[in-house]
């Protein structure tokens, strides 16, 4: 009776749970749910090198979104799918995914998107080897990521785009390119940054020089406790390093270590470089079985990816001879638009020109006889207040300066700014001079002798620090 008492009980428990369960699982969630799990649910899956369970998490999300009609969801959804693929190795699935999303966003207005699709498909197409490929795909994210009204977010996507590029143009031999990107990703490094530079060091033998470099890159995964994928590459270059240096069997506690981490998360293509590191290290111990062991591991999974790659390169080149016909039609549309526009627009200007010209012409006339008629009155006006300034001078009226400061405004302001030490007899005499009174006519007017007019002009000379030959009138006149 106990028994079967307990056995119902269970029975009961079994379905409660099953229930549980099953409507754990057929729950919805909200939009903003969706938006919050795909980016930091998404990011710190990625950061543990959890791809496998962003792939759960996403293909999830991705039907919850459609139940929603939520496109944005949806279409992020595939973008960070995608991602997770390419993590995992899977490109074929990745750039299937990809597609979907392309064909999706064509109905949506987002920036953000366009610059993570493009930089995924640029990520696809530099895991192929086909980095000019990349680079365009990497060039069109950048140009979205300029777009995307979010600060932080436009720069964190400009980046990682700089980031890529400078691989793939140091794949494809551009030195000035990687420098070039290599500066722009100092504004925000990431630790693979440093350990790309230590490896041009190791090259070249500057062994402190690519530990440096290498502590950097450590330094920066424990301050900002990035991706793991972060430390197992810091891992795999004191492994490096350590070869240089000889230390074989330190070498190898580091590249086993870092080998551990990348077969934890799936990331083949860090085993392969692994692989051949440890092969290496086992050769330089004469340690012959393990060195075999390696290699074999190495060749077999590079056959693999090798196989894989070749399996799906149709698929990039079909996308790129897609994007070539787009290119050349929106080209094409866009030049038409363009010669239409021009033509126009000179249309439109030549006409506008005509009946700007029409009316100056009729105005033309108007306004020279205006500007003839200022001009003599203004003549007649000067004339009239130079005799005045002229007559004050000859009767030495005290308010000669004064109305001189009003009639050659121009020439005493310059005069005093030049020269602010001047007197006001210095300045007076200047006036004198600028009026065209000659040294006879300054002695009889100004009450002084004409040697006295000359030692005066000698003595303005050396205040204002003039050439022994200058012709103090004619400086006068000049200013």
């Amino acid at each position: 009776m106990v028994k079967n008492l307990h056995c119902s009980l269970k029975k009961v428990c079994f379905f409660i749970c099953l229930i549980f369960v099953t409507n754990l699982d057929a729950q919805i969630y909200s939009i903003a749910e969706i938006d919050s799990l795909q980016k930091k649910e998404y990011e710190r899956l990625m950061n543990i090198g959890d791809y496998k369970g962003v792939t759960l998490l996403e293909q999830k999300l991705i039907n919850y979104s459609k139940k929603l009609n939520y496109s944005k969801g949806e279409i992020r959804g595939y973008i960070n799918l995608a991602g997770s693929l390419l993590a995992l190795n899977r490109n074929k699935e990745s750039l299937h995914i990809l597609e979907k999303a392309d064909e999706k966003l064509k109905a949506l207005n987002d920036n953000e998107l366009k610059a993570r699709l493009y930089d995924v498909y640029g990520r696809n197409y530099y895991f192929l080897g086909l980095h000019r490929q990349a680079v365009k795909s990497f060039d069109r994210s950048l140009k979205f990521a300029y777009k995307i009204k979010d600060r932080q977010e436009s720069e964190r996507r400009k980046q990682n785009v700089y980031d890529w590029k400078r691989s793939s143009f140091s794949y494809l031999g551009m030195m000035d390119s990687v420098y070039s990107n290599e500066r722009k990703c100092m504004l925000s490094p990431r630790p693979m940054l440093y350990i790309v530079i230590a490896e041009r060091h190791l090259s070249a033998e500057n062994i402190d020089s690519a530990e440096y470099y290498i502590n950097k890159a450590n330094d920066l995964v424990l301050a900002r406790k990035a991706p793991l994928e972060g430390k197992a590459n810091v891992l795999r270059a004191y492994g490096e390093l350590y070869i240089a240096r000889k230390e074989y069997k330190k070498a190898l506690e580091y590249l086993l270590e870092s080998l551990t981490i990348t077969q934890k998360m799936g990331n083949r293509r860090r085993d392969l470089e692994a692989y051949k590191l440890i092969a290496e290290v086992y050769r330089y111990l004469n340690d012959v079985q393990n060195e075999n062991k390696y290699l074999i591991k190495y060749s077999t999974l590079n056959d693999s990816i090798v196989r894989i790659e070749k399996s799906i390169l149709d698929m990039p080149i079909e996308k790129l001879l897609s994007e070539q016909a787009e290119d050349e039609k929106v080209n094409k549309k866009n030049l038409y638009n363009m010669v239409i526009s021009i033509i126009l627009a000179c249309t439109a200007m030549i006409m506008i020109l005509l009946n700007i010209y029409k009316g100056n012409q009729k105005k033309k006339n108007l306004l020279i006889d205006q500007k003839e008629k200022e001009t003599d009155i203004l003549r007649r006006k000067l004339n009239t207040t130079y005799e005045e300034v002229v007559q004050l001078a000859i009767n030495g009226d005290p308010s000669l300066m004064t109305k001189f400061k009003e009639t050659y405004s121009d020439f005493y302001n310059n005069l005093t700014l030049r020269y602010p030490g001047l007197t006001h007899n210095d300045l007076k005499f200047c006036a004198f001079i600028r009026l065209g009174f000659s040294n006879k006519e300054i002695a009889q007017y100004a009450g002084m002798s004409i040697r006295t007019v000359e030692s005066k002009k000698y003595r303005l000379r050396k205040k204002m620090d003039l050439p022994p030959d200058t012709d103090f009138n004619s400086w006068v006149l000049s200013l």
